[in-house]
């Protein structure tokens, strides 16, 4: 009884292998050619042919005949062609159920992110033409590159078709796995480099702003004290002047104390003044005298940094430089990850914030000389280190040091968590609020 039951149970054990068997047929095409076009700003990669197959050696567009190798580098289009016999059949067999072909990439489904651009018969074979775009489901295939090593190198493409129900619950059906395959890669050394280049330059550029503008400072150049711009002048009216005694006598004329004020005094202010320790008004005309008498060449001191305006040029200088070396690298622009959007959103608002604050303070906020970036940003108007200013400076570094990682090693715009949003913008409300109550209390 027990080996009827076993032979029984072996039957349909095996009946049931061939109908999964014929089920899967019936659902999935082999590729039977693969061309790559890839013509990008960088130029145009050869397409790689098959002529031993008619359906490629029809597509090639090589007058010489001679197969060169290809390499679909980041995004692109993809032609492949399959049996049109096949192709009728699947469609045939599954026409009481609605659904789809998807493109496989290296076993990734691409529904959305590989869309058919052109279609043709050729022969007895249905000749597809995918585009590749970037999204979220080739950047899977990407981390997939990328752990396999295919930064640079190019790496085997396999390119199959499979079957998917309309339903979203229902799973696709896995295709076969061609013999004819292409190459692919995530980019190339000449593409890297210049996406680096363009980060730096990016990066150069506002620090160059920072330095040398007022963006990212508290005040223009127009509120910066006439004491430093009358050094300036009294410093080069020294210097055309060869007759001690006349340079003397103009120092007197600025500052009756001169003869009896020692020279230490003057180099004293001078140092004070240029460390941004700004002079009383009592400290002004000799602070002004000891300025013009140093022997090297000085700048007035900048107003100082603002922090809402440097985390708002943060976060703008990360979103379009991750946006140039993500688009140098596939070689197609992605959207911004909303995440980012909010990061973004989130800087505007706090230094929309700060910005009315200064305007209700005296109409502008007055002018206080630069001490060091890091001593600007950790200290308010009131010359005290403020516990919401360490925070807002603290999660701000963290959140870059996460999105650069995460730019390093999935090669993709960064996700942010959105409790870590949150953060941020309790942060920015507390900063907010701090400056209205701490930095406004003195009346500046």
């Amino acid at each position: 009884m027990s080996k009827s039951i076993g032979r029984l149970m072996g039957v349909l054990w095996m009946l049931s292998l061939i109908s999964i068997e014929g089920y899967a047929a019936n659902l999935t095409l082999e590729t039977q050619c693969v061309l790559v076009s890839d013509g990008d700003l960088f130029g145009s990669n050869p397409q790689k042919a098959y002529p031993n197959l008619p359906a490629c050696s029809r597509l090639s567009t090589h007058a010489d005949g001679v197969e060169k190798p290809a390499d679909l580098i980041g995004t692109g289009d993809l032609i492949i062609a399959v049996n049109k016999a096949e192709f009728e059949n699947v469609v045939t067999s599954n026409a009481g159920v609605p659904g789809q072909f998807i493109l496989f990439l290296n076993g990734v489904a691409l529904p959305n992110d590989a869309s058919i651009v052109a279609r043709e018969q050729v022969d007895s074979n249905f000749v597809l033409r995918y585009r590749i775009r970037q999204g979220a489901e080739t950047q899977q295939l990407w981390s997939v590159l990328y752990a396999d090593g295919a930064l640079l190198e190019p790496h085997r493409l396999n390119v199959a078709l499979g079957w998917r129900a309309n339903d979203n619950g229902a799973m696709p059906m896995l295709p076969v796995r061609s013999t004819i395959s292409a190459t692919v890669s995530i980019t190339t050394v000449s593409r890297m480099g210049i996406a680096l280049v363009l980060v730096l330059l990016a990066i150069g550029a506002i620090v160059y702003i920072g330095i040398a503008t007022d963006t990212l400072r508290d005040a223009p150049d127009s509120a910066i004290p006439t004491w430093w711009s009358n050094a300036h002048r009294l410093k080069k009216a020294l210097a055309d002047i060869s007759n001690e005694e006349a340079r003397k006598e103009l120092l007197s004329k600025v500052d009756p104390n001169y003869h009896s004020t020692p020279q230490s005094a003057y180099d004293d202010l001078a140092e004070f003044a240029l460390a941004g320790r700004p002079p009383s008004e009592a400290e002004i005309v000799p602070t002004t005298v000891g300025l013009a008498l140093q022997k090297y060449r000085w700048q007035p001191l900048r107003a100082s940094y603002s922090l809402s305006r440097t985390q708002m040029a943060l976060w703008f200088t990360f979103a379009v430089a991750t946006g140039l070396f993500l688009w140098l690298l596939y070689g197609d622009l992605r959207r911004i990850d909303g995440s980012l959007l909010a990061l973004l959103g989130i800087s505007v608002t706090t230094a929309g914030v700060s910005w009315i604050t200064d305007r209700n303070a005296n109409n502008g906020r007055d002018y206080v000389p630069s001490r060091g970036f890091w001593y600007d940003l950790l200290t308010g108007f009131d010359e005290q280190r403020q516990l919401h200013r360490y925070q807002a400076v603290v999660v701000n570094i963290l959140l870059l040091v996460v999105g650069i990682f995460h730019v390093q090693q999935q090669l993709s715009y960064p996700v942010f968590d959105s409790t870590w949003l949150i953060f941020l913008g309790i942060s920015g409300t507390a900063y907010g609020i701090g400056k209205q109550l701490l930095e406004n209390r003195s009346g500046k």
